[in-house]
Parts: C-alpha cells; sequence; structure tokens
C-alpha cells in the first residue's frame, strides 16, 4: 500500500471515530443521567415520606395539617414524567456498579409500570386518609410502604 493510500485510510478512520465517539460519550452521559435523575427522585421521595413513617409509628406526634402537606407532596412526585430517567440500558447489568436498577423494568411485558400504578393510588389514598387521625394515617402509609417494597423486590438489586 503506498503512503498516501495508508494516510487516506487513516483519515477515514480518524475522521470515523471522531464522529462515534462523541455519540458514544453522549450515551454515557445521557446514561449516567438518567440514572442520576432517577435516584435523586427516589432520595426526594424517601426525604419526604420519611415523616409521614415517624408519625404512623409514633415517634413524632401527629398533626393533621402537617401530615396532609406532606402527603400532598408525595403526590405531586407521582405526577412527574420521569419517563426520561428509565431509558433502556441504564440497568445494573449495563453499568455496573452505578445502578441497582434491574433489566425486568424494561423486559417485554414488564410489571414496572404496574406495580408504579399500585404506588401511586396507595399514595392517593394516603392523601385522603393523612387528615382522618393517626390510625388512618397509619393504614395509609403501611400501603405505600408495602408498594414500595414490591417494587424494590421486583426492580432494584440489594447490591449495586
Amino acid at each position: 500500500m503506498t503512503t498516501s493510500r495508508y494516510k487516506i485510510r487513516l483519515g477515514a478512520c480518524a475522521l470515523a471515530f471522531s464522529l462515534v465517539a462523541p455519540t458514544v460519550a453522549m450515551s454515557q452521559d445521557a446514561g449516567e443521567g438518567a440514572i442520576k435523575a432517577r435516584q435523586g427522585y427516589m432520595q426526594l421521595a424517601e426525604f419526604t415520606v420519611g415523616p409521614l413513617f415517624g408519625i404512623a409509628k409514633g415517634e413524632m406526634p401527629y398533626d393533621a395539617e402537617q401530615a396532609k402537606a406532606i402527603a400532598a407532596n408525595l403526590q405531586a412526585l407521582t405526577k412527574y414524567n420521569g419517563s426520561g430517567a428509565w431509558i433502556p440500558g441504564t440497568s445494573k447489568t449495563d453499568m455496573p456498579g452505578k445502578t441497582r436498577a434491574k433489566t425486568a423494568i424494561w423486559e417485554d411485558g414488564s410489571k414496572f409500570g404496574p406495580t408504579f400504578g399500585e404506588y401511586v393510588a396507595n399514595v392517593n389514598n394516603l392523601v385522603a386518609q393523612a387528615g382522618e387521625g393517626q390510625e388512618a394515617l397509619a393504614a395509609a402509609v403501611s400501603e405505600v410502604g408495602k408498594s414500595c417494597g414490591a417494587c424494590h423486590k421486583a426492580f432494584r438489586a440489594k447490591e449495586f
């Protein structure tokens, strides 16, 4: 092969790499951004519901107005369209060490959507029950906790 042909092929390879590399990097960045977004969402949900678990257990005093406000905040989070945070290729298998999301979330026939729907229904019930006394709040919080656990058991690995 002559030197000029070699230089042309080398140049073509360099050009191809320069076009593909940013796409790969951008995909990696998008995936990591999606993971951070959903982890942030989960942290915010946990932070929001935390006081309600304390009230339900009797570790904090029951205050109807406070309970209703916290429940309303949790409900507002359920209305957030976070579908962009659940992009394929961002499971624990795809990005080990960065997420605990199982591939089951993206599998055909996934029960992820319906499981999240049960959580939303339980949060809506929590909103209705939050101002009805500590006992009613505790029962509703328990159902929210069960739906959180069901989703985590099915769709979140124990370890990164």
